[in-house]
C-alpha cells in the first residue's frame, strides 16, 4: 500500500490537526479525566463539522469517504488525547450502513447528525475472540458486557447476542432495563460494564456483521495506536534536541539516536500493517487474520515505543505536568482493546496450517 496522503486527505490531516490544536488544550483533557467525562462540546462540533460522517455513504448524509479516511481523522484525535467516542461510532456506522438495510437507515442519519450515539458492545469474557454468550429471547435481552467504551453516555449499544438463528446484533436503547456501571480505565477514558435486565432489542443483523464489526473496531484502534506512538516519538525527538547533559543535546549521543529509531521503526511497521487492513476493508477482502496481525503488531509497538519515550525524557518524563503521560497510557488502553496481542496471536495461529497461494 501507497501510505502517501491524497491531496484531499492531507488537506483533511491539515485541517484537523490546526482545529486540535488550537480548540483542545491538554488542560481541559486533564479536567475531563478527574471528572470521568467525555468531551460534549468538542463530539458536537465533531458532528457539525461533518467528521463523524465521513466514512458513511452519502445516501445516508454522510461525506461518501473510506476507513482510510476515518483512520487519517482519528489518528489526529488520537495524538491529542481527544475523549470523544469516533472509532465506536464510526465501526457501529459502518456495520448498520452495510448490514443492516432499511432498519439502519433512519438510525444513521440521526448518527452522522449527532441525535444518536451508537456504541458497540460485543465482549463478555476475557477472551477477545470469543463469540457472544448472551441470548435473546421474546425480544429481550438479559445478562451484561464487560467493556462498553463510552456506553454510559450513549443513546443506543449495538449488542452482539444470540438468537434462534445464531450471533446477530441487536439495537437496545438506553433505559430503565439497561444499567451502566463505570468502570476505571488504565487509559482514564469512559468505560462502563453494562447490564441488561430484559431490555427490549431489536434485531438489525445477522452473524457477518458481527464479525465485520470487530473487523473494524480492530483495525481502527490500531490507528488509535500509532497516533499515541508518533506524538510520543514527535515530543521525544523535540526534547532530545533542547535538553543538554556534558555540555550537548542529548539528541547528539548515539545510544538516544539508536532508541528514536528503534522508535520510528516500530511506528513505521505498525502504521503500514494498520492502514492495509483499512485499504482492505474498504475493498471488501480483509481477512479476520490479517486485521489480527495488524493488531498484534500494533499492541505491541505501543508499549514499546511509548516506554522508550519516557527512557529519553528521563526523570522530566515521570511527571503528569509532561504531556507524555496521556499518550503512554492511552497507548497502552489501545493496546488491549478489541483482542491483545497475545489474543490476536492466537486467532492468526489457527491458520497457520492452512496452505496458502501464493502465486
Amino acid at each position: 500500500m501507497n501510505l502517501d496522503l491524497s491531496e484531499t486527505q492531507a488537506l483533511l490531516q491539515e485541517t484537523v490537526r490546526g482545529y486540535l490544536e488550537k480548540e483542545l488544550p491538554f488542560d481541559r483533557v486533564r479536567e475531563l479525566e478527574r471528572e470521568q467525562r467525555w468531551d460534549e462540546v468538542l463530539w458536537k462540533e465533531v458532528c457539525a463539522q461533518g467528521w463523524i460522517s465521513l466514512p458513511i455513504a452519502e445516501a445516508h448524509g454522510g461525506g461518501g469517504g473510506s476507513l482510510v479516511d476515518a483512520g487519517i481523522l482519528l489518528e489526529e484525535f488520537a495524538r491529542r488525547a481527544a475523549l470523544v467516542p469516533i472509532l465506536e461510532v464510526v465501526a457501529a456506522g459502518r456495520v448498520l450502513q452495510e448490514h443492516a438495510g432499511e432498519a439502519g437507515g433512519e438510525l444513521l442519519e440521526h448518527l452522522v447528525s449527532g441525535a444518536a450515539l451508537v456504541v458497540p458492545a460485543l465482549f463478555e469474557s476475557g477472551d477477545a475472540n470469543a463469540g457472544p454468550a448472551l441470548r435473546v429471547e421474546a425480544g429481550q435481552l438479559s445478562g451484561e458486557k464487560a467493556f462498553v467504551d463510552y456506553g454510559q453516555f450513549a443513546s443506543q449499544h449495538l449488542v452482539s447476542a444470540l438468537d434462534a438463528e445464531g450471533p446477530a446484533l441487536f439495537l437496545v436503547e438506553q433505559g430503565a432495563s439497561v444499567a451502566c456501571e463505570p468502570l476505571r480505565s488504565i487509559g482514564r477514558t469512559p468505560l462502563c460494564r453494562a447490564h441488561y435486565s430484559g431490555a427490549p432489542a431489536r434485531r438489525v443483523a445477522g452473524p457477518e456483521a458481527v464479525a465485520e464489526l470487530l473487523r473494524i473496531g480492530r483495525a481502527l484502534v490500531c490507528v488509535q495506536c500509532v497516533g499515541s506512538m508518533q506524538q510520543a516519538l514527535d515530543m521525544t525527538v523535540a526534547y532530545a534536541k533542547v535538553r543538554e547533559q556534558f555540555g550537548k543535546p542529548i539528541g547528539s549521543f548515539q545510544a538516544v539516536r539508536h532508541h528514536c529509531a528503534n522508535m520510528a521503526m516500530r511506528l513505521a511497521s505498525a502504521r503500514l500493517l494498520a492502514y492495509e487492513a483499512l485499504s482492505a476493508l474498504d475493498a471488501g477482502r480483509a481477512s479476520d487474520e490479517q486485521v489480527a496481525v495488524a493488531k498484534a503488531s500494533a499492541s505491541r509497538a505501543a508499549p514499546e515505543v511509548t516506554l522508550l519515550a519516557h527512557q529519553i525524557h528521563g526523570g522530566n518524563g515521570m511527571i503528569e505536568e509532561n504531556d507524555l503521560y496521556f499518550f503512554t497510557l492511552r497507548a497502552k488502553e489501545h493496546s488491549l482493546a478489541w483482542g491483545s496481542a497475545e489474543e490476536c496471536l492466537a486467532l492468526v495461529a489457527r491458520s497457520v496450517a492452512t496452505p496458502t497461494e501464493w502465486l
